[in-house]
C-alpha cells in the first residue's frame, strides 16, 4: 500500500493538478493542504499561490476550494 504522499505525488505527476475532491474522491484523502506541505518540504514544487477554484458543492451551494499545479522537484543547487 502506498502513502498519501506517494498517492498525491502519483496523481499530480500523471495529470498536472490536483484538487481537495479529486484528492478525496480518489483517495479519501481529507487533508490534502497537509500533504501538499510535506511534500513541499521534501523539495516538491508547486504553483504559488495556490489558484482558487469557485464551483458547487454535492447540495448545490456554491464554494471554493484549492488547485494544486505540480512544478517537479526542486534541483539540489535551490534547496
Amino acid at each position: 500500500m502506498s502513502t498519501q504522499k506517494e498517492q498525491v505525488l502519483a496523481f499530480v505527476r500523471t495529470n498536472g493538478t490536483i484538487t481537495h475532491r479529486q484528492a478525496d474522491e480518489t483517495y479519501s484523502i481529507t487533508r490534502l493542504a497537509a500533504v501538499v506541505f510535506d511534500l513541499k518540504d521534501e523539495g516538491h514544487m508547486f504553483v504559488e499561490p495556490t489558484e482558487i477554484v469557485k464551483g458547487k458543492n454535492k447540495f448545490g451551494t456554491p464554494c471554493t476550494w484549492a488547485k494544486y499545479q505540480y512544478l517537479g522537484m526542486k534541483n539540489k543547487e535551490n534547496r
